[in-house]
């Protein structure tokens, strides 16, 4: 299923390399960020007793919030301009008057995607925005702390602050539905990448689909997630009033066949039968950025505290998967009603960031393990570091090839000069991509292929 959707750090960081390998542990989140910055020179008329104005240095950042974490809603204070707004010459891109409306408003198009941030050197900080409905982009105030890692840290009374586009709602249990429109990805207007699913309408409009889960929006319309119960790579979102349900399911699990007990004396045999008490059990099922991991089957008794079962992280943390962790949001922990047998709790995870890591340069045609000289590992392990602090390299997750460049760039290790690497020849190697394998937990690496 897709819905929706922080922090371990360890102290430190200890260099080496060995062979042709390269390692590195975290540091402190407050290490330097590498960012393009823009001058721009306030114009000062002159005069016998004007003072020499400061120039006004804005640094950007990318941000990294969780798919389901990465939206705010305007506070109606602030207006939206074209650039951040202690640059010369910003215009107006929604005035006071609108974001005022914009904060009133319940639709889920007017609710903003937050894409990047800016930060003035007098210490302002900007987010960059969009609506979802695309009418509204541009630089809003958002106070004066860093919230490039997490929208809860923006500043109280700004212009904006976070929000959710989406809540759970009950799951109607065992529905098989008819489906008269087409599918999304996610709801409309609900994820700033939410799009028609790439099936054919026609490969699966006639088709019966079973409810796996329901979700409000802001507007507080119910969505269903569907999943074809015969094509399985078919499945998505669709607005509950464009369902029509089929046949429901009987409940058949409480219609138990009697057990027969065993007796010592074949001679005095009964027809005496018992039934065999079954565990009431409970149903948790756990997301990452709305996607699917794994459902477990508990008991009620192992949730139990002071003899009532709860779910909350300490009740079952010792179900939670591998590599994974509890989100701090709100809406981490969903339930379907009372803790009770048959009962269900959707669970959102973030996945655990890797706390060291180990880079290896290869040639991509041979294969070839490189051994980089010692300025070299110098170098690479500062890029590592940067993907540590950023928080890129989870375990058990892919890296994003498109990350790790970016910090390749910036470390202008997008070639490499083979004076620098166990090669022989003149000239330098290119960077051509970087191993997507899934992060080992046991020994987080992140390969580098140049040519």
């Amino acid at each position: 299923m897709q819905s929706f959707l922080k922090k371990t750090v360890y102290a430190g960081l200890t260099l080496f390399a060995l062979g042709s390998l390269a390692a590195v542990n975290t540091t402190t989140a407050n290490a330097k960020k590498h960012v393009t910055t823009k001058r721009v020179a306030k114009k000062v008329k002159k005069g016998k007793h004007t003072k020499k104005q400061t120039k006004v240095t804005v640094a950007y950042y990318k941000v990294h919030f969780a798919e389901n974490a990465a939206y705010a809603k305007s506070n109606g204070v602030v207006s939206i301009m074209n650039k951040p707004g202690k640059l010369g010459n910003a215009k107006v891109v929604a005035n006071k008057a609108t974001m005022r409306r914009l904060a009133k408003s319940k639709l889920p198009e007017n609710v903003f995607h937050v894409y990047g941030m800016a930060k003035t050197n007098t210490g302002l900080y900007y987010a960059h925005v969009v609506t979802l409905g695309g009418k509204y982009r541009g630089w809003i105030y958002a106070g004066k702390n860093d919230f490039q890692y997490n929208l809860d840290n923006i500043t109280k009374n700004t212009g904006i602050s976070a929000t959710r586009t989406l809540r759970y709602g009950a799951n109607p249990r065992n529905v098989n539905v008819k489906i008269l429109d087409k599918l999304w990805t996610y709801p409309k207007f609900s994820r700033y990448n939410a799009r028609v699913v790439s099936h054919k309408k026609a490969s699966y409009i006639n088709d019966d689909f079973v409810v796996e889960s329901a979700v409000y929006n802001t507007r507080g319309w119910l969505y269903y997630y569907v999943q074809d119960t015969k094509k399985k790579s078919v499945n998505g979102w669709i607005y509950s009033g464009s369902t029509t349900a089929r046949n429901a399911k009987k409940d058949t699990k409480n219609k138990k066949t009697p057990a027969k007990t065993p007796t010592d004396n074949k001679q005095t045999q009964t027809n005496t039968t018992t039934t065999t008490p079954t565990p009431s059990t409970y149903n948790l099922v756990f997301k990452y950025n709305g996607n699917f991991v794994s459902t477990k089957v508990v008991n009620l008794s192992d949730l139990s505290v002071n003899g009532t079962p709860v779910v909350t992280p300490d009740s079952i943390a010792k179900f939670i998967p591998s590599n994974y962790q509890i989100t701090t949001d709100a809406n981490a922990i969903n339930t379907d009603g009372p803790i009770v047998n048959g009962g269900t709790a959707i669970i959102n995870l973030n996945a655990v960031p890797a706390t060291r890591l180990t880079i290896a340069i290869k040639q991509k045609d041979t294969g070839a393990l490189l051994t980089p000289s010692s300025d070299l590992v110098t170098t690479l392990n500062e890029a590592g570091q940067d993907l540590l602090n950023q928080k890129l390299v989870l375990n058990g997750q892919s890296i994003n090839s498109n990350a790790v460049k970016s910090i390749l760039t910036n470390r202008n290790l997008l070639s490499i000069d083979q004076s620098k690497l166990s090669t022989s020849g003149a000239g330098s190697l290119q960077f051509v991509g970087v191993d997507t394998t899934a992060i080992d937990a046991s020994n987080p690496t992140v390969t580098l292929y140049y040519k």
